[in-house]
């Protein structure tokens, strides 16, 4: 649990030192499963228009919490005036009670920017995500798992 924890953070610090130039953002978005989530993101960090956003979130459910980290790869595919649509896919891992589960997700996602009131630096977005999930820890696999998040983005 610690090295994930180390290896999130050298993450985190490497996007912050290595994109200076870019659009970047902060955010934070809740939803189904219960939970939420916290998340940097780095502008054309995969090449032109494809985005980089890594995630920490906390879930609750089957009466438990559980620790999760995500890196998702976002293309934007409609961009007009304020607001932009996007997909993405990416893996993540969770960390719960008596268990350790890795996924994989692909997303669907519309955002609004406020630049007509004067705050370009503001975004709520909202997305959906249908995935797979594999137990590390002895138990099954359940597929398809679903996601629907709505959030806040500000960018700087």
């Amino acid at each position: 649990m610690l090295r994930t924890r180390m290896l999130a953070f050298a993450l985190v610090g490497l996007l912050f030192a290595g994109n200076a130039a870019a659009q970047d953002w902060f955010g934070v978005r809740s939803g189904y499963p219960l939970g939420v989530t916290l998340h940097y993101g780095v502008g054309n960090a995969l090449g032109n228009g494809a985005d980089l956003r890594i995630s920490g979130r906390l879930v609750a459910s089957s009466g438990g919490v559980r620790f999760g980290l995500a890196a998702d790869a976002l293309l934007n595919v409609f961009v007009d005036g304020p607001i932009d649509a996007y997909v993405g896919a990416g893996p993540s891992i969770e960390f719960g009670p008596g268990r350790a589960d890795l996924g994989v997700q692909g997303l669907v996602g519309g955002q609004f920017r406020f630049a007509q009131v004067g705050l370009p630096q503001l975004g709520v977005f909202a997305e959906g995500s249908v995935g797979a999930s594999l137990s590390l820890s002895g138990g099954s696999a359940r597929i398809p798992t679903f996601g629907a998040a709505l959030g806040f983005n500000w960018f700087f």
